[in-house]
């Protein structure tokens, strides 16, 4: 079922995580609906209560298939793989449904003036700046630039597809087994098959997800960018004692 609403994006041309499209509603709700509260007792202006409440619920009904695409691009482009930025989204996010509940229920008891209310907002917008760090580590966790313009399109696929398990070609899952100086990266071939038909928990990527040009680009981008010594990619793990029990790739 999930992959089947996958491939249908990857039909029509998008080929991106659904989750970070969504994201953003209950995160700018949240937003807005403390800076309101917080303007409504700064200068004790009960009108300003009302658009922060309504925000609340937004954000409460919203949050739910927010979570739900979280979960399925989990599955699907990561593999189910528990690497951190994951492990403390999956934790913040029941916390900041149950913390949205609990504004809505204060408010309706208390009302939407009275003081309890305010902590719980702050609390709410704590979360989910979290949630919004976290996720940014996994859309934006590769910093660094290429060196070339002809690397940037290797740079881009490895920063929606690696960077997550893989940052700056290490392995967050298995240390041991980095991506730079892996034996996969011998010949591009090679690596190719080895992106089409991993070892678990690494997920597949068939061409659907990334076709044989992208694949090129990303393998050229590995061997050129994130190659620390020039030459020393294409080094057995038995000659480089850097190697743990000899490097698999897994973008």
């Amino acid at each position: 079922m999930i992959d089947a609403l996958y491939e249908f994006l990857n039909k029509i041309g998008y080929h991106h995580p659904i989750h970070p499209t969504e994201v953003h509603m209950p995160i700018g709700l949240m937003v807005g609906a403390f800076i309101f509260a917080v303007l409504a007792f700064v200068f004790r202006r009960q009108t300003l209560l009302l658009p922060p409440r309504h925000c609340i619920i937004l954000t409460f009904i919203w949050v739910f298939p927010t979570i739900l695409l979280g979960y399925m691009d989990w599955q699907h482009f990561y593999g189910g793989a528990w690497i951190l930025p994951i492990k403390v989204k999956l934790v913040v996010a029941p916390c900041l449904t149950v913390l949205l509940a609990a504004a809505i229920f204060l408010g309706r008891r208390f009302g939407a003036a009275s003081v309890r209310v305010l902590p719980v907002y702050l609390l709410c917008f704590c979360a989910v700046v979290v949630l919004g760090y976290f996720g940014g580590q996994l859309v934006y966790g590769v910093k660094e630039t290429p060196s070339k313009r002809e690397y940037a399109t290797g740079l881009r696929i490895y920063s929606i597809n690696c960077n997550a398990c893989h940052p700056g070609g290490g392995n967050v899952i298995p240390h041991g087994r980095p991506v730079i100086n892996s034996p996969e990266l011998q010949d591009f071939h090679r690596f190719l098959q080895w992106v089409r038909h991993p070892k678990a928990p690494m997920p597949p990527f068939p061409e659907s997800r990334i076709s044989d040009a992208e694949g090129k680009d990303l393998y050229e981008y590995i061997v050129h960018e994130l190659n620390p010594e020039p030459g020393s990619l294409l080094k057995r793990p038995a000659e480089n004692p850097k190697i743990l029990g000899g490097g698999k790739v897994a973008p």
